[in-house]
């Protein structure tokens, strides 16, 4: 099974949804982020992200694909 996740921050997401796929007894599971922020409030990291970001609380990620052109934005 892999986990996609679009912009990891605290983790909150991933982590929800991970722990509901787990309880369906899947034989193993991978994670995958296009955006790394770590900022993590809950213990769950991305085995593969596209980007690592270093930002603050305060701003925010806007990705746009296009064409299967992408964009990141640091709002």
């Amino acid at each position: 099974m892999i986990l996609i996740d679009d912009v990891l921050n605290t983790g909150k997401t991933l982590m929800h949804a991970a722990a509901y796929l787990t309880s369906m007894q899947i034989a193993g599971m991978k994670t995958i982020s296009l955006i790394d922020r770590r900022h993590r409030s809950f213990p769950i990291k991305a085995d593969w992200a596209g980007l690592t970001l270093s930002t603050t609380l305060q701003e925010h990620i806007s990705v746009k694909i296009t064409s299967g052109k992408y964009e990141v934005f640091l709002v």
